[in-house]
């Protein structure tokens, strides 16, 4: 019984590895300006067309790699949105990355909620009110069922401009 005790003494005194600081971990770096879109642009019409202002402006990022069923991300806490690298491509139409990142942004706005059985609700209902609400969203949810994910390399030429989300909210 001794030997096992020493044993979990030396073991316990050897150093470990070491402990990720902030200066070794990927921190929330700000990164909005992607290949085909930009964030900010979205991210300011969504505000205020839809939110009324009421956001203040989080850390904006594409994700470093292309997921393969993730759209984005939202980080509450740390007021941190990424999306999905392959939705940064011009043949994603711009509202499904409006769509995308309205989700997101509704996730800053609601919260985190505790339910009455005590477990996360992430997608009240009025999340899901607020979310449907959106212009276009039925039709980004039917684009990306029939085409997500994509397939091959990004595609960089830019795409028509007529009927876009962002030309229907640009300033004149």
């Amino acid at each position: 019984m001794k030997r096992s005790i020493d044993q979990l003494d030396l073991f316990a005194s050897r150093p470990g590895p070491p402990v990720p600081t902030q200066t070794t971990r990927r921190g929330p770096r700000d990164a909005p300006h992607g290949r085909a879109y930009d964030l900010t642009l979205f991210f300011q019409i969504l505000n205020q067309h839809y939110l009324w202002e009421r956001l203040p402006r989080p850390v904006l990022r594409w994700s470093r790699n292309r997921w393969r069923i993730v759209l984005g991300i939202c980080d509450v806490e740390r007021q941190v949105i990424t999306l999905n690298r392959a939705l940064d491509d011009t043949r994603v139409p711009d509202i499904v990355v409006a769509s995308t990142l309205f989700h997101e942004m509704l996730h800053l706005h609601f919260g985190i909620a505790e339910g009455a059985d005590g477990r996360r609700r992430v997608h009240p209902p009025e999340f899901k009110r607020a979310e449907k609400s959106l212009p276009g969203y039925h039709e980004a949810e039917i684009w990306l069922k029939n085409h997500f994910p994509l397939r091959g390399r990004p595609a960089t030429k830019p795409r028509d401009s007529a009927n876009r989300f962002l030309s229907l909210h640009e300033k004149k």
